[in-house]
């Protein structure tokens, strides 16, 4: 398989995520405080065009690269320029739904249909189901060589 094929097992459940950092005081509108903070959640990637020229101050949005295996950071603190801690609430566009059995996104763990749960769960009513003979119609069974079968 060629080189760019080959993943390490910790990049498979890393995604790029929209945070928005609502009533972000101003102090914090530069790429180096938004880096920081996004550095923090996972690796800062870029900022939307609003924050970057702020024409919407009402909430600053950064796109970050997280571990969707790991719980998402919901509020951090810091302290501003001027010696006030900040309790900085977090609120992401999406939370990534990534099973951490079978290590893909779309479902949780706890509803992965290849899990070792799940399959216990189905084994029993397999084994069930081919522990019961079907009755036989003895209408169906025709013997070889008979006109009606069509074989010879």
């Amino acid at each position: 398989m060629p080189d760019c094929f080959e993943f390490k097992e910790d990049d498979v459940s890393l995604t790029p995520v929209w945070a928005t950092l609502p009533s972000l005081p101003l102090e914090c509108w530069n790429p180096n405080a938004l880096g920081k903070i996004g550095s923090r959640l996972g690796t800062p990637i870029a900022m939307d065009s609003l924050t970057r020229t702020m024409e919407r101050v009402s909430y600053a949005r950064i796109l970050v690269e997280v571990d969707a295996s790991k719980p998402l950071v919901d509020h951090m603190e810091f302290m501003l320029p001027n010696g006030v801690k900040r309790n900085q609430p977090i609120i992401y566009e999406f939370t990534p739904k990534f099973c951490t059995d079978c290590n893909r996104f779309g479902h949780l763990k706890e509803s992965c249909k290849s899990s070792k749960a799940a399959s216990q769960r189905r084994l029993p009513m397999k084994l069930h189901m081919l522990s019961q003979p079907r009755p036989l119609n003895s209408r169906l069974i025709r013997r070889r060589g008979s006109p009606q079968s069509g074989l010879k």
